[in-house]
């Protein structure tokens, strides 16, 4: 369902079930008091920080006007180069796109965490860390999620705000709810409580976490008081959101105890609550309950009603397409980290230079210090080397995952659709088989005999060439969906001379076939002394495939455009060994490809082929490979209207 409808969708049902503001759920006092402020005059970096706290209480009440509110904010920041109030901005607008568009939002998040580092803006390093923990507790990440909720405590803890500590101990205790380690929660719930009521901060949300443990631990008592006293509490401080979670956990409570009509109620409330503010999560969780309640009460409308409510905001929440913008995300992030990270070893390397330069006028007064500067500053380099090289890992793995598990669900379904009609065909030929034998055997033929012995047994061994091709095709989807169940096969020592060599003239092959009069020079100069390397052998073949196949297609380009009547095809594989490892390399003497081309040609999704003819999956697919799944290089050598050439490197070990 294409993103625009789902979002109109959405409305229309928010609209269609009643998104009001019960009473209780009005303007807050304190809004009214900012929007007077607001009219007043001010500085810029005022205003800014005026309008994202406007923003920040519109975010409990209604989303669309936190946006808006955190829009103004962001515009006047910049114009005023005002990078603190920017930071805060892009996090308060990040805050109200998270339900709509949670990538989006993260976009948001991390440039806002950028910033703040770059301006050294420890508070707002805080709060974009523990709102970029909440998208991956959205998004099931359990890892990542608390993470970056404890790097967001520690820093709050160091600041000494406490009440920056007492959101982040429930923030973790929430997460811990979420994936029902009960005790834990318990703990930094219980944790966050105490310490709210010294400094009198609000405690809403600590209550109802306290009151999903109770309910979780069998204390139903407890749970109740908690809930209605988290409900009271919200409703004071005109929090639709807070006042969602707690009719949530009661309407949870009171069917879990069988009291059908008290869940509906409190479960509607919640929903309300929930429409009026925006808030999408809140909207599913009351309308999976509401659904639940009214299949088993009843009237069967009413669970239609809330079962299409709940089926609109999981399209919403969980589609396909945001997946995907997330995979990209996380792509870009990774590009842009390790470009930053070579922009600073760039600088570190000018000043130690100027230093050093420096050091030779005065080196008896300042060889001390700069030992020392020196020192920290190779602590310093490693200590980021190594986190780059975690954070990087990390997401390279991920990324593999998602790859490798679509392209699996795909193999496997291709293979399960293909099964029966290969299946009806081998059948066939085997009946047609012994139909023939049977004309052969029972009836004597009239006139000319011997012709029409011919052609019964021509057709035959048709038949039986039919069933051979069958068996062989039924042969291949069974290795491909062994293949879509097992995933990624043990490494074995392979002899690449010969997995490049067959991977090439399979290229070759497939090429043919598919222009049968196309013709090209094939070169292999294999080294015969390169040893065996521990490879996954049925991985890296499809890599090679996959380079001789586009090689072929550019050489085939060049030759289509005619422009000069000597130019004949040419692709080569050539092996060697080198420092600690072998190298492979596929050459064509194509169309070769452009700077601009050259420096996206691994990126996900990007492809120069026409419409239908590529993804744009496979060299990022065999990037990942290489360089995740081997631990080598894959790098690309390119001249436009000369060819190109990819290198692979792989270590030994």
């Amino acid at each position: 369902m294409p993103a625009r409808f789902r979002a109109f969708l959405v409305v229309l049902l928010i609209t269609v079930f009643g998104a009001v503001s019960p009473r209780g759920w009005s303007q807050s006092p304190m809004l009214n008091t900012m929007h007077q402020q607001l009219r007043q005059p001010q500085p810029d970096s005022s205003r800014v920080l005026l309008l994202c706290r406007i923003s920040d209480q519109y975010w409990a009440l209604r989303t669309d006007s936190a946006e808006a509110y955190a829009q103004r904010a962001l515009a006047l920041a910049r114009r005023a180069h005002y990078a603190h109030g920017e930071c805060a901005a892009l996090n308060r607008l990040g805050a109200a796109l998270r339900e709509s568009n949670l990538a989006r939002a993260l976009e948001l998040f991390q440039e806002s965490l950028r910033l703040a580092q770059a301006t050294h803006d420890v508070a707002m390093q805080a709060q974009n860390l523990r709102s970029i923990g909440i998208i991956y507790v959205y998004l099931r990440d359990r890892h990542q999620g608390l993470a970056y909720y404890f790097q967001a405590l520690r820093l709050g803890q160091q600041l000494r705000d406490d009440n920056r500590v007492v959101i982040d101990l429930s923030n973790i205790g929430l997460a811990y709810d979420l994936y029902n380690e009960t005790d834990s929660a318990r703990y930094f719930q219980e944790q966050a409580y105490r310490l709210a009521q010294k400094i009198h901060s609000p405690t809403n949300y600590i209550l109802y976490g306290l009151g999903n443990v109770a309910r979780k631990q069998g204390r139903p008592a407890e749970a109740l008081a908690y809930y209605r006293r988290s409900i009271a509490e919200s409703a004071q401080l005109h929090h639709l959101r807070s006042s969602n979670f707690s009719y949530v956990g009661l309407a949870t409570l009171y069917q879990q105890q069988g009291q059908v009509d008290s869940s509906i109620y409190y479960a509607r409330r919640g929903c309300q609550a929930a429409q009026a503010n925006g808030f999408l999560r809140g909207v599913l969780n009351s309308s999976m309950l509401l659904t639940q309640d009214f299949k088993a009460r009843g009237p069967v409308d009413s669970a239609l009603k809330y079962q299409s409510l709940m089926l609109a905001m999981k399209d919403t929440l969980f589609g396909q397409e945001k997946v995907m913008r997330l995979q990209n995300i996380n792509y870009t992030e990774r590009q842009r980290t390790q470009q930053a990270a070579a922009t600073q070893q760039a600088l570190k390397v000018r000043y130690r230079t100027y230093a050093l330069l420096a050091g030779l006028v005065v080196l008896l007064v300042f060889v001390v210090l700069l030992v020392r500067n020196h020192r920290q500053q190779q602590r310093a380099n490693e200590a980021l080397q190594a986190s780059l090289a975690e954070l990087k890992a990390t997401q390279d793995q991920l990324v593999q995952r998602e790859k490798m598990a679509f392209l699996g669900e795909l193999t496997a379904g291709v293979a399960h659709e293909l099964q029966n009609p290969l299946g009806f065909v081998k059948k066939f030929a085997e009946v047609s088989t012994d139909l023939v034998d049977e004309i052969n055997g029972a009836q004597r033929l009239a006139r000319d005999g011997r012709l029409e012995q011919q052609i019964l047994d021509g057709l035959k061994q048709n038949i039986l060439n039919i069933s051979q091709h069958g068996q062989r095709a039924t042969a291949i989807i069974k290795g491909m969906l062994e293949h879509a169940r097992t995933g990624a096969g043990p490494r074995e020592m392979t002899n690449l001379n010969a997995l490049a060599g067959e991977n090439l003239r399979l290229a070759y092959q497939g090429t043919r076939n598919e222009h049968p009069g196309f013709v090209a020079t094939l070169t292999a100069q294999l080294d015969p002394n390169l040893p065996l390397v521990p490879v996954i052998a049925l991985d890296l073949g499809r890599v090679l495939l996959n380079l001789c196949t586009n090689a072929f297609y550019a050489v085939r380009q060049r030759q289509q455009q005619g422009l000069d009547q000597t130019y004949r095809p040419e692709v080569a594989v050539s092996t060697r060994p080198v420092a600690q490892g072998v190298e492979i390399r596929v050459r064509d003497n194509g169309l070769g490809m452009s700077e601009e081309v050259k420096a996206r040609i691994f990126q996900p999704f990007f492809t120069t082929k026409p419409v239908g003819e590529g993804t744009g999956l496979g060299l990022s697919l065999s990037h990942d490979i290489i360089s995740t799944g081997h631990g080598g290089t894959l790098r690309v050598e390119s001249e436009q209207g000369r060819g190109t050439e990819f290198i692979i490197v792989l270590p030994l070990r």
